[in-house]
Formats: structure tokens, C-alpha cells, sequence
């Protein structure tokens, strides 16, 4: 698998990074599925629309030019901005720094202070684009079935806290609970963000996402002990005495260690609560690439191009759903992983140091900067 290089990008769109783009820089976006293609969008009165050079900040617009003959003779002449509906509305940037962006988030990592100093853009334009990009891999993890295990699998289930100080000391750090499982041989698995580990909170996920009849290993906490009832097969391990069943060989080593490489895969500082859910599907946007060999660059894209689709009449309802920061719950990730893999950090910036313990949702924001 050829991966996209950014000095690759920048010779695409050549001496228009700030500019008008060539005509295959546009090309390439309609391959990428960023910009439709010819024949897909039509005006008001069904006629296509066809791409013009225009004096604009892109050089391209699209237009209808179709002449009307008989009683009512004239022409139709609609113009439409090429980035009306697209990842690119509303938005100041050249289409070339966006892209840029959307490589150094996806390849380098997220760190944003390397972001803005490449793209030269300010600093809260940099974080409201990594919301943005956000959006994208939480609308990918729609695109997959969500229900594991199933009659002769294994599934491991536990949960843990992420961002708990050690010894209690040092700077305060907000924690959030998570709930996952994994399946033993596909390493297929979900995560969860929840607020508390009770049975009120735990047992209906694990119904809605362990399919009935699979034999479920965990842990001996109480939430899990009327798992026998409710259709699995429950298996338990005690971790106080040991980690490995000795008589058994039960063990819950495939669930610690994706919550090992989930850890290593957040930043340490400058993490908000609220984003949690958006951190851990981009942990798993990136396993998920990497474990069925795509090019998590283009995979982006093409997740961008669906969730910002001109011709999709829903596309805005759609888009509202999947808003990162929502007040909505959480949404459920479900994706096919691989087992040896350490996924980059991303630090954002944020200068809200007096942040609550309770599901906050962020102001809104006006979409694009």
C-alpha cells in the first residue's frame, strides 16, 4: 500500500497553495471524493452543472449555461461555489492548506503546535479544524456493524479509567470511564465512554453489542455476575489472586492490552472531557486502517466526502448528529483491529483550566473558520 506524501500534495497544487488550484489539483479532490464529480449536481431546474474557471479564490465555479429555445427563450446561467456542501464551506483557508491540515492530523499525529506552524494558520483555527476532522472519524464508525462475538466466540470484556493520577499526586487530571470488548481470533471490538461501571449501565451495553450464546471472560466485578442469565456463557478471572486462570486458563490479556495502546495513544495534557469520545474513535479510525491495509489518508477523505456530500439532501441533520461535543450520548465504535500497534498522540490547545465534571457540551460554532 503506496501511502500519499506531503511533498506530493504540495507539488499537486504547485504555486496556488494560497490560490486559485490547477485543474488537476481538482482532479485529484474529485478522485479523493472532496469535490463531486461532472453530472452529479444539478440546478433548481434539473439541469447539470458543469465546472468553469471563475475569478474566485478556487478558479472554478460551477454553472449552468443552458440556453432555452421557443417561447421562453434565454439561459438558465446559475453559479455555485465548488465548495457549497463540502468539507471546504465556509471556510477562509486555501484548499491546499486544508488538505495539508488534514494530512499532518491524520499522518503526524494530530500535534497541532506542528500543524499551525506548518500551515500557518492561527491557533484556534487549528483547533476548531481538529474538531472538524473529528467529525469525520465519528461518522466513520457508522459505516460498520457494531455487534461482536456470537455462538463459539470469545469475548473479553472490562473497564477502566482513563487519565487517573498515579499515587494521587501531581496536576489534576480529569478521568473518564470507559466499557470495551474484544473478540478473541478477529480482534474485532467496540469502546465505550460511561460515566459510572454500575450493572444499570454496563448490562445494556454489553446486550446491544455481544451478540446472545458468545462465552464472555471478564473479570469478577459484581455488574457482571447475572451474565449466565441473560443468554452468554460467563467466565471469570480473579485478578486479585492471578492474571492467568491456573486451572482454567482464562485471562483477559486481549482487553489490557487495547487498553494499553489506547493510553499510549492520548496526550497527557491539554485533554478535555468532552472530546473523550472523539479521541478514542480516532484510536480506532487508525487500528482499523492499519489492520485491513488502507491508507488512513484516503480513507478521510472519502468518510469526508460521504458525511459532506452536496448532493445529499440530509447532509446537514446528518452532520448535527455526528458534531463532536454534541449533547447527545456518546456513540459506540466498532472496528477490526490488529494486535501490535502504537498509534501517535494529539495535543490540542485549550486554555479552559476550570473544567466540570459533568457532560458540558461546548458552544457551537460557526462552521468554518
Amino acid at each position: 500500500m503506496e501511502e500519499i506524501q506531503l511533498l506530493e500534495i504540495y507539488n499537486l497544487f504547485g504555486n496556488s497553495r494560497d490560490g486559485p488550484i490547477s485543474r488537476s489539483a481538482l482532479g485529484k479532490l474529485q478522485e479523493w471524493g472532496l469535490i463531486p464529480q461532472e453530472g452529479v449536481l444539478k440546478c433548481k431546474k434539473g439541469h447539470d452543472l458543469r465546472l468553469s474557471p471563475y475569478s474566485n479564490i478556487d478558479g472554478w465555479m460551477w454553472r449552468c449555461q443552458k440556453v432555452y429555445r421557443g417561447r421562453q427563450r434565454g439561459s438558465c446561467d446559475v453559479k455555485r461555489s465548488i465548495r457549497t456542501g463540502t468539507f471546504f464551506e465556509r471556510s477562509q483557508l486555501s484548499m491546499c492548506k486544508i488538505v495539508v491540515f488534514c494530512f499532518m492530523w491524520v499522518r503526524r499525529g494530530g500535534l497541532l503546535r506542528d500543524i499551525w506552524k506548518e500551515t500557518k494558520i492561527n491557533k484556534r483555527t487549528a483547533v476548531d479544524w481538529s474538531n472538524f476532522c473529528r467529525e469525520v472519524v465519528v461518522y466513520s464508525s457508522f459505516q460498520r456493524e457494531l455487534e461482536i462475538g456470537g455462538p463459539g466466540t470469545i469475548v473479553e470484556i472490562d473497564e477502566s479509567k482513563i487519565g487517573k493520577r498515579k499515587y494521587h499526586r501531581g496536576h489534576r487530571v480529569e478521568g473518564q470511564c470507559v466499557f470495551g470488548g474484544i473478540e478473541r481470533g478477529s480482534n474485532k471490538c467496540f469502546i465505550v465512554p460511561v460515566e459510572d461501571r454500575s450493572k444499570e449501565t454496563l448490562l445494556p451495553l454489553i446486550k446491544r453489542y455481544i451478540r446472545p450464546g458468545t462465552l464472555i471472560v471478564s473479570d469478577c466485578w459484581k455488574a457482571y455476575r447475572t451474565l449466565n442469565k441473560e443468554g452468554y456463557i460467563h467466565r471469570t478471572v480473579n485478578h486479585s489472586l492471578h492474571f492467568v486462570d491456573p486451572k482454567t486458563g482464562w485471562h483477559t490479556n486481549g482487553i489490557e492490552g487495547l487498553w494499553r495502546h489506547l493510553k499510549v495513544s492520548l496526550s497527557a495534557y491539554n485533554r478535555r472531557k468532552i472530546f473523550f469520545n472523539g479521541y478514542v474513535q480516532r484510536f480506532i479510525f487508525f487500528r482499523w486502517c492499519k489492520a485491513n491495509k488502507k491508507d488512513p489518508l484516503l480513507e478521510f477523505f472519502r468518510f469526508a466526502g460521504q458525511l459532506y456530500n452536496p448532493a445529499n439532501l440530509t447532509a446537514d441533520s446528518e452532520r448535527e448528529e455526528f458534531r463532536v461535543g454534541s449533547s447527545e450520548t456518546p456513540m459506540i465504535l466498532e472496528v477490526e483491529v490488529g494486535s501490535n500497534e502504537r498509534e501517535c498522540s494529539e495535543t490540542d490547545f485549550s486554555t479552559d483550566s476550570s473544567e466540570s465534571s459533568q457532560w458540558n457540551p461546548p458552544p457551537a460554532k460557526k462552521r468554518r473558520t
